[in-house]
């Protein structure tokens, strides 16, 4: 029952997915959601808003194995997540990068959407772990873990496709290593991703906020439920230590100068000419 409940899931998020993304896409051009990536091409911007109903609707097909209380939970992470973000796409308000330009933005009175974000992201994380833990500590440390990981996605989403890189090694290593717990999870995201990374990859559209906070707040959860306590520790300290490296050096060039990360981040690019 559990394998067919998973497999129609998955297959729920697959189809959805191949009926709302030429639609979205096209709408989204429409309503000129339209920026300039890295390489100088114009892209549709906000196409993460791709996985929001597959994931969400395919979810609900699991409701009797995993509870109406964790698919509520998933909605509302689903629904805030994807807001906040489509919010900053559209509104295009955040020119401070990273949480000390944030910070020095709210101190100069500047009420960015970064901010928002940040704020949102918080509330969120202290809900949703505020729901599993009942230690201040410990609802504090998956807070902060949770903010972290939807910050993340944000710093990697730079380039065609890093993001979503970025999600699929961090979310394999904590299944691996949790013995596949809470696999429900990740499998409407995994399944959408199938059907939506190729055009992420021709630099046709890209992630977005919305996008990078919907995966950054899956990944979040993900840590939150499944991981062991030791490796939720050091996923802590890895994310630290990478948003200080962010703060004071581009994660771009620190790619660029290492060739397996350089190769990593390059591979399965799919540029296309345009006439």
């Amino acid at each position: 029952m559990s394998a067919f409940l998973h497999l129609i899931s998955i297959i729920t998020a697959l189809v959805l997915t191949l009926y709302i993304k030429p639609r979205l896409i096209e709408t989204l051009y429409k309503k000129n959601m339209i920026v300039t990536n890295y390489s100088g091409r114009d892209v549709i911007n906000g196409a993460g808003l791709i996985f929001f109903i597959p994931c969400m609707l395919s979810a609900l097909t699991l409701w009797k194995l995993i509870g109406l209380d964790n698919i509520f939970i998933y909605i509302i992470l689903l629904l805030s997540m994807t807001l906040i973000g489509y919010i900053d796409d559209s509104l295009e308000t955040s020119t401070s990068k990273g949480f000390k330009g944030h910070i020095k933005s709210m101190m100069s009175g500047e009420l960015s959407t970064g901010i928002i974000k940040l704020i949102v992201s918080v509330i969120i994380g202290t809900l949703i772990s505020a729901v599993y833990y009942s230690n201040v500590i410990d609802i504090a440390l998956n807070t902060i873990l949770f903010c972290l990981c939807v910050n993340f996605i944000n710093l990697l989403d730079l380039r065609p496709g890093r993001g979503i890189k970025g999600f699929i090694l961090f979310t394999l290593f904590i299944s691996v290593s949790s013995g596949l717990r809470s696999i429900w999870i990740l499998l409407p995201i995994y399944s959408s991703l199938t059907i939506y990374t190729r055009g992420e990859m021709e630099e046709i559209y890209m992630l977005g906020d919305t996008g990078a906070n919907l995966l950054g707040g899956v990944l979040g959860f993900y840590i939150l439920k499944a991981a062991y306590p030791g490796v939720k520790y050091a996923l802590f300290i890895i994310l630290i230590f990478l948003h200080i490296i962010a703060e004071f050096k581009s994660l771009s060039n620190i790619i660029d100068s290492i060739p397996l990360l350089k190769y990593m981040d390059s591979f399965g690019q799919l540029k296309k000419e345009r006439s």
